[in-house]
C-alpha cells in the first residue's frame, strides 16, 4: 500500500450524502449554512510562496510537475504544489569556456497560512517553508509582503511567521480539538494549485490518526477536499475556531481522495506560543515509563478496563516522583483523557515545560488526583555498561515460573533472575536470565518474600501471576520496566 505522504489540506464542514438524501427544505434545516462563516475568516488566512534556489544540475530541476518528491509518481511528496521556475534573472552566465550557461533555477513551494495575532503573526507548516531563502505572504486583497521566521518546530510540523504590515490585521482563534467527535462539520480555506481562498467543507472521519510521518502524530482525519497548496491552511469548527491545521493527505493520484489529515489544535496552540514568546518549544517530560494494559494484566492486577497507562517505574526526582509508583494506571492529564501510553506520550507533548497540571490515576481500587510541575527532560544519562557482578552465591528454584532467583537481593531490593527454563512460562512470557523482578501483582518482591508471594497465587488458584520486570529483553534491547504476564505452571 503507498505510504500516506505530506500534501497540502483544507477542511471545512459539508456532507454530500446526507444532502442527496434529504430534501431542499430538510437540507436548510440540517446543514451548516457557511457562507457567513466563510465570509468571517477568509481575511485571516493566507497564501505563503517560499523560494530556495538549487543547483539547475540536480536531479529534477526544470520539472514543472508540482511535485517535488523527485519520484513522478504524484502520490507524495511535500504537498506544497512545489515545482522548479527559472529566476527573474534570465541573463545566464559564461563558463570557462565562454558558452552561455542557463540562470539559476529556483524552487517554489506554494502553501497556506493564517493569521493567529493582529500584531503579525502567521503560523503555517514547517515544511511549507523547509530550506526558504525568501517567503512572502499574500493577503486575501492581494497585499503581498515580505515575512520572516520566526520560530519552526520540525517534529510538529508547525513554523510562526511575522509580517509588518503597519496596521492591525484580522486573525482568527484556536478552539478545543479535543471536544471534537466523529461526524462533526469542518471547513477549510486555503491556496491549494495556487487558488488563494479556495474553500471546501467536510467531516471529521476520524481523530488520533497516526499515519507514522512523525514523532507526534496525531492527525484528526477529514473528507473536505484537501489539495497541493493547502498545506499549512487551517481547519474551522462552525464557530469559527481552528481547531487543526491541514498538513497531508493521502492519494495514490496525487489530488484529493477525500482522506485528508490536520495536525490538531491542541497541538498546535502551545507550539504556535511557544515560537511567538521564545522561538522554540521545549515538551514537557512526566517522568513515568508507561505500557498497555493486556485484558491479563488487568485480571491480574484488578484494573477496571485495559484503557489508560499503566506506570512501571517514577524517574527519581522527576515530576511524577512521590505522586506516583509502579501499578498506577494514568487515566487523565491536564484534562484529557488517557486511553493508552501512546495518548500519555502526545499529551505530555502539548504541555510546555514549567507547566502546572492535574493527573488523575487509578491505585488500589480508586481514583486518585494530584498535580505535578511538567519539566525539561533531563539530559541524557551515562550509557557505559557497569561491569559484570559475581554470580550469587545461592539460588531458588520457582517451577511455577519456570525460572530460578539468586538469594542474594538485587541493587534495587527485587529478585534477580538467574537461569530461565527455556520453554517454561517464564521462557515464553519473553524473561531472560539477568532480569529482575520488582513486583508481582502490585505487591512489591524481594528474594526472600518471592516464593511465599508465589505460593499464595497458587493456592487462590489464580491461573497467572503479572510481574513487573527490568533488565534486557532476548534480543538483547532494555525498553525500562515492565508489566508481564506469566501462566502459573501447576
Amino acid at each position: 500500500m503507498t505510504s500516506p505522504r505530506r500534501l497540502l489540506i483544507t477542511a471545512i464542514f459539508i456532507t454530500g450524502a446526507t444532502a442527496l438524501a434529504l430534501g431542499p427544505a430538510a437540507r436548510s434545516a440540517s446543514l451548516p449554512q457557511l457562507a457567513d462563516l466563510a465570509a468571517r475568516v477568509m481575511p485571516a488566512v493566507v497564501s505563503i510562496a517560499s523560494t530556495d534556489p538549487v543547483n539547475p544540475a540536480a536531479p529534477g530541476a526544470g520539472d514543472n510537475s508540482g511535485d517535488n518528491s523527485g519520484d513522478g509518481s504524484g502520490s507524495n511528496g511535500s504537498g506544497d504544489n512545489s515545482a522548479y521556475h527559472p529566476t527573474a534573472d534570465t541573463s545566464g552566465t559564461l563558463d570557462a569556456s565562454g558558452t552561455v550557461l542557463p540562470p539559476p533555477k529556483a524552487v517554489e513551494a506554494l502553501g497556506s497560512g493564517f493569521v493567529i495575532a493582529p500584531s503579525g503573526y502567521i503560523l503555517t507548516n514547517a515544511h511549507v517553508i523547509a530550506g526558504s531563502a525568501s517567503i512572502s505572504v499574500t493577503f486575501q486583497d492581494g497585499t503581498i509582503v515580505p515575512a520572516t521566521v520566526i520560530g519552526r518546530d520540525t517534529d510538529a510540523d508547525i513554523a510562526v511567521l511575522k509580517v509588518n504590515t503597519g496596521h492591525p490585521l484580522p486573525f482568527v482563534k484556536f478552539g478545543d480539538s479535543g471536544a471534537l467527535r466523529v461526524g462533526d462539520w469542518v471547513l477549510a480555506i486555503g491556496n491549494p494549485y495556487g487558488l488563494p481562498g479556495s474553500t471546501s467543507a467536510g467531516i471529521v472521519s476520524a481523530l488520533d490518526r497516526n499515519i507514522n510521518q512523525g514523532t507526534y502524530d496525531d492527525f484528526i482525519q477529514t473528507d473536505a477536499a484537501i489539495n497541493r497548496g493547502n498545506s499549512g491552511g487551517p481547519l474551522f469548527n462552525t464557530k469559527g475556531e481552528v481547531i487543526g491545521i491541514d498538513s497531508a493527505i493521502y492519494s495514490p493520484s496525487g489530488g484529493s481522495v477525500g482522506i485528508g489529515f490536520a495536525i490538531p489544535s491542541a497541538m498546535a496552540q502551545p507550539v504556535a506560543q511557544a515560537l511567538m514568546t521564545t522561538g522554540s518549544m521545549t515538551r514537557g517530560w512526566l517522568g513515568a515509563a508507561t505500557q498497555e494494559i493486556t485484558p491479563e494484566i488487568q485480571s491480574t492486577l484488578n484494573l477496571p478496563g485495559t484503557a489508560g497507562a499503566l506506570v512501571g517505574s517514577v524517574s527519581p526526582n522527576g515530576p511524577a516522583s512521590g505522586i506516583l509508583q509502579p501499578g498506577d494506571v494514568i487515566t487523565a492529564l491536564a484534562g484529557a483523557a488517557i486511553a493508552s501510553p501512546r495518548a500519555l506520550f502526545i499529551r505530555t507533548a502539548q504541555i510546555p515545560a514549567g507547566t502546572v497540571a492535574g493527573i488523575t490515576f487509578w491505585r488500589g481500587g480508586g481514583a486518585h488526583s494530584a498535580s505535578l510541575r511538567i519539566t525539561a527532560p533531563p539530559p541524557a544519562l551515562d550509557e557505559t555498561i557497569a561491569p559484570a557482578t559475581p554470580p550469587a552465591p545461592g539460588t531458588i528454584t520457582l517451577a511455577s515460573l519456570g525460572l530460578t532467583i539468586s538469594t542474594k537481593p538485587a541493587d534495587s531490593g527485587g529478585a534477580a533472575i538467574t537461569a530461565v527454563t527455556a520453554k517454561g512460562p517464564a521462557g515464553k512470557a519473553g524473561i531472560v536470565a539477568g532480569n529482575i523482578i520488582e513486583q508481582i501483582n502490585g505487591q512489591t518482591v524481594t528474594a526472600a518474600t518471592l516464593q511465599a508471594q508465589l505460593q499464595q497465587l497458587i493456592q487462590a488458584s489464580l491461573p497467572a501471576a503479572t510481574l513487573l520486570i527490568t533488565g534486557d529483553t532476548a534480543n538483547g534491547t532494555d525498553p525500562g520496566p515492565r508489566w508481564v504476564s506469566v501462566v502459573l505452571s501447576k
